[in-house]
């Protein structure tokens, strides 16, 4: 049995996905300062339900608890697996964290995932589909997304994740973004009559090309129940390079139904588009291959593919990439790999500034 891997209280979302998928993988348990709720809960309890070390009901007690709680996760099993994540932002991270362990076990698995898909500040289905999916077909984890309908904060909808792995996971080497090829504005509607998410993609493309930019607006429907809230949408600036791809997301402001609420002030769809190509900018404007935020995600399957799991003969391969922005979760998650497994992760770089990645076997 491996000694617990303490976490400690208030973990950081992006620690605890890492924490959780390392731990599936290597049947490690963790140590927890409950209680843990929201999104986190939501993330612990789905972990619960791929391993093979702990039943739900347990889980989801031993989380309400008040102080230290140790967890046994086991290690996770390939299959279909039926989750509900009713929690904002809980979606996207089931994906991120147990697609790793998952693709270990060389068979294909499947994820059905019911929740709200689309919660401002967290990644869409297409920052998923368009960002993600290719950059972990890096490492060799086919991943093909479904959506067969939409959720809006706090809406149900439902998200399909399936696996195809390969044998073993394949290095990522990533150090040039190199040259821009094309950009892309997404706005993703449930409403094909309106006119907001055009006009906030049309924004975004004006603001691109004050950074020297040319995008082309694109709109698409996203599956949404008749009868629910109106005028739902998401808008994507897609960024692809020779070597990399960035996304940035923002959601249109709900509408709320004048007979029951009164009128409601809502921000300009244009803002919308604006923050997307602000952070898009930003980007550019930086150097690194990935975006921090980008760099967390990629980080755990490096680790992973270092360690040598999965149906790997001979040594583990070393990963290496670059990011524009080094974040706090990044440089925790490198440390927590160091203790978990026999890798050494590095982060050079401040954080709040450019920084290389580099995650070797341990000598």
């Amino acid at each position: 049995m491996r000694p617990p891997v303490e976490l400690g209280e208030a973990t950081a979302p992006s620690l605890l996905d890492g924490a959780l998928a390392l731990a599936l993988a290597t049947g490690a348990p963790l140590r927890l300062v409950g209680p843990v709720n929201g999104a986190d809960a939501a993330l612990v309890i789905a972990a619960a339900r791929i391993g093979d070390g702990a039943t739900v009901d347990a889980t989801r007690a031993a989380l309400g608890r008040t102080g230290p709680v140790e967890l046994t996760l086991g290690q996770a099993r390939a299959g279909v697996h039926v989750l509900d994540l009713r929690e904002d932002g809980a979606v996207p991270r089931a994906i991120w964290a147990l697609a790793w362990p998952l693709a270990l076990l060389g068979r294909p698995s499947e994820l059905r995932l019911s929740g709200p898909n689309h919660c401002e500040g967290h990644a869409t289905f297409h920052d998923l589909r368009l960002g993600w999916v290719p950059l972990a077909a890096r490492f060799g984890l086919k991943v093909s997304l479904e959506l067969p309908l939409a959720g809006f904060d706090g809406e149900n909808g439902e998200m399909i994740a399936s696996f195809d792995p390969a044998p073993a996971l394949t290095a990522l080497q990533l150090v040039h973004r190199g040259i821009l090829r094309q950009v892309s504005v997404v706005a993703g509607t449930a409403q094909g009559r309106d006119d907001d998410p055009l006009r906030a993609a049309q924004a975004a493309c004006r603001k691109l090309r004050a950074h020297g930019v040319i995008a082309e607006p694109e709109r698409v429907p996203l599956p949404h129940p008749q009868g629910s809230r109106g005028g739902r949408w998401a808008l994507t600036a897609v960024a692809e390079f020779e070597n990399s791809i960035f996304t940035a997301s923002a959601l249109g402001a709900r509408r709320e139904r004048p007979a029951l609420l009164g009128p409601q002030p809502a921000p300009p769809p244009e803002e919308a588009g604006e923050r997307v190509a602000e952070r898009l900018g930003r980007f550019l404007a930086a150097g690194g291959a990935l975006e921090g935020r980008m760099a967390e995600r990629l980080l755990v399957p490096a680790i992973l593919c270092a360690a040598g799991l999965g149906a790997r003969a001979g040594t583990a391969p070393t990963c290496h990439f670059t990011t524009s922005n080094v974040t706090e979760g990044l440089v925790s998650l490198a440390t927590l790999a160091r203790r978990m497994l026999p890798v050494k992760a590095v982060v050079d770089g401040a954080v709040g500034e450019e920084g290389v990645v580099v995650v070797a076997p341990a000598a």
